[in-house]
């Protein structure tokens, strides 16, 4: 390919060793060869930063947190080693569950220059069945087929399972937001650079990535069968509520509060099958803590 870009990958990784394995070997099977590849240990307890120690293998630079700082710490790592220890033009990350097929990074690569107002470009993501992965679907954009001929959809925001930014785009909008911990730090980065900015979010249709989660459920607090993960859903409530106050309509937060705020916990008192108190709680403490959330966005230090 003339003129090839370089592009590192970052994967975050925490207590999902064998599902680590194989995501890096599916990295470096890939069509389009990898510069450096970061593996972040978000403090595991488990075999995996033993494992990645004893990897050999020049490319692959395993970084060990001192805390799990959760998906979105572990990207605003990566992100940041990136920029600081890299001079490659692009980065391609995803979490450690995520396995690629051998083209998804070049197919990726040969829409890199489709518009200079590109800001990300994404894989379609599947499950362990190859149907949609329910999770990962990117919100299309108004414009959505603008590029269909060329075989991408316009997209607004999108996960980070599989997702490529340039240096030139980081250095512009900055990392993500680490007080995020999880679930929605994705969303907000990728709105950054569509709404605040406004750049092109691309998901390239043969960009193939298998999503190994589980279940391929949406988030539900209502039939959430874990209690840790019923946990999570303040977090979950409290970033989707900033997520909105910055990139949506004063009526948009007024009937996703009311939604969130009340709504949620109605129905959690009424349908869930258990710890009904428990969700209506989270989801109202997600809903207040959301309202006065304001974390400071971090910006590239030049």
């Amino acid at each position: 390919m003339k003129n090839k870009k370089s592009v590192d990958c970052v994967v975050v990784t925490y207590n999902r060793l064998s599902l680590l394995k194989e995501c890096i070997q599916a990295v470096k099977n890939q069509t389009y060869p990898i510069e450096h590849f970061f593996v972040i240990d978000n403090c595991s307890t488990d075999e995996t930063w033993k494992y990645l120690q004893s990897i050999k293998n020049e490319k692959i630079f395993p970084i060990r947190l001192h805390k799990n700082l959760g998906g979105a710490g572990g990207f605003n790592i990566g992100l940041k080693t990136f920029i600081n220890q890299s001079i490659s033009n692009y980065v391609w990350i995803m979490d450690d569950d995520t396995i690629p097929s051998t083209t998804a990074l070049e197919n990726i690569m040969k829409k890199v220059n489709i518009s200079a107002k590109v800001g990300f470009l994404c894989s379609n993501v599947r499950w362990r069945d190859k149907s949609v992965a329910i999770m990962n679907i990117p919100s299309p954009a108004k414009n959505w087929n603008e590029y269909s001929e060329a075989g991408v959809t316009k997209v607004n925001s999108a996960s980070f399972v599989s997702i490529v930014f340039s240096r030139e785009v980081i250095n512009k909008v900055g990392y993500p937001i680490t007080d995020f911990f999880i679930w929605g730090d994705d969303v907000e980065y990728t709105l950054r650079i569509t709404h605040d900015y406004s750049l092109e979010g691309l998901m390239v249709h043969n960009s193939l990535v298998e999503h190994k989660i589980k279940k391929n459920i949406s988030t539900d607090l209502i039939q959430e069968e874990s209690l840790e993960r019923i946990k999570r859903y303040y977090l979950a409530q409290r970033n989707m509520l900033f997520c909105l106050k910055k990139h949506s309509t004063k009526k948009d937060v007024f009937k996703a509060t009311v939604r969130q705020g009340i709504k949620i916990p109605i129905k959690a008192l009424i349908k869930s099958k258990d710890h009904k108190f428990y969700r209506a709680w989270v989801s109202i403490k997600g809903t207040i803590a959301g309202i006065v959330f304001n974390p400071k966005i971090e910006k590239v230090e030049k």
